[in-house]
């Protein structure tokens, strides 16, 4: 489970990395960059932009 503001810091990760992709919210692909972000948050990587920097290298098209 997280915490209110570790989930707060991954939504607006998720957010921003879908709007500069145009990552339709409700699709495959923004799942595949949910599951990125957070598979990388549990393995213990923090911080906003390295977690952006690597989920966008990992799932951005």
């Amino acid at each position: 489970m997280f915490q209110p503001d570790e989930l707060s810091a991954l939504q607006n990760i998720f957010d921003q990395i879908c709007a500069q992709y145009g990552i339709v919210r409700q699709s495959d692909k923004a799942e595949a960059v949910a599951e990125v972000v957070i598979t990388y948050y549990q393995s213990g990587l923090r911080g906003e932009e390295l977690l952006r920097t690597v989920a966008l290298r990992t799932a951005a098209p």
